[in-house]
């Protein structure tokens, strides 16, 4: 990992990745691998990580897999006081499965407004893409709430609420990240 051995609390000496996932399909710690001609319907597959999927009037439980598109802020973080009348880097990093990540937009005011953020790097499927975006604060005292969302190559842009259907798995909505800006 990283160029070293995985250490003990990643699942040394191996570890099974499944790229464009979520985590949990990331098994730590292998004792055997079963190979089957069927989905698994262990506990975790069938009932813990699972979501609702609706068609129609008719819900089924569906497990946890594809990734879906999401933009996360990682500075600055949540109550973090920034000076006004000047320029402060948001940036972070944006994901999606099977897709490239193509767009990335922050918003300084809630979501009322967005304005293009900097893609860095290559774009590659089931990989993170980071982002940047230099924003001039405001020269006014008071809370502002930074939002990041992302688009795939496919069209997809992470949705403004959480969907309840999908318990506490797949958080994918837009997540406010408040900060001061003081004088």
């Amino acid at each position: 990992m990283n160029g070293h051995e995985i250490p003990p609390e990643h699942g040394f000496p191996v570890r099974a990745i499944v790229p464009g996932w979520y985590a949990m399909a990331s098994i730590k710690w292998l004792q055997r691998i079963t190979v089957t001609d069927h989905p698994f319907a262990g506990y975790y597959q069938t009932l813990d990580y699972a979501y609702w999927k609706r068609r129609g009037d008719t819900a089924e439980l569906s497990p946890v897999t594809e990734l879906q598109v999401k933009a996360e802020i990682v500075k600055p973080v949540s109550g973090e006081t920034v000076p006004a009348n000047s320029t402060v880097r948001i940036h972070g990093a944006a994901w999606s499965s099977g897709s490239e990540i193509v767009r990335v937009e922050v918003s300084t005011d809630g979501g009322s407004t967005w304005k293009k953020a900097t893609l860095l790097g290559a774009p590659k499927p089931n990989a993170w893409r980071f982002w940047e975006f230099e924003w001039k604060t405001p020269t006014a005292p008071g809370k502002k709430a930074l939002v990041a969302r992302a688009t795939d190559s496919l069209g997809r842009t992470q949705p403004a609420h959480r969907d309840p259907d999908r318990g506490t798995y797949i958080i994918n909505h837009l997540l406010p990240t408040e900060v001061t800006v003081s004088v």
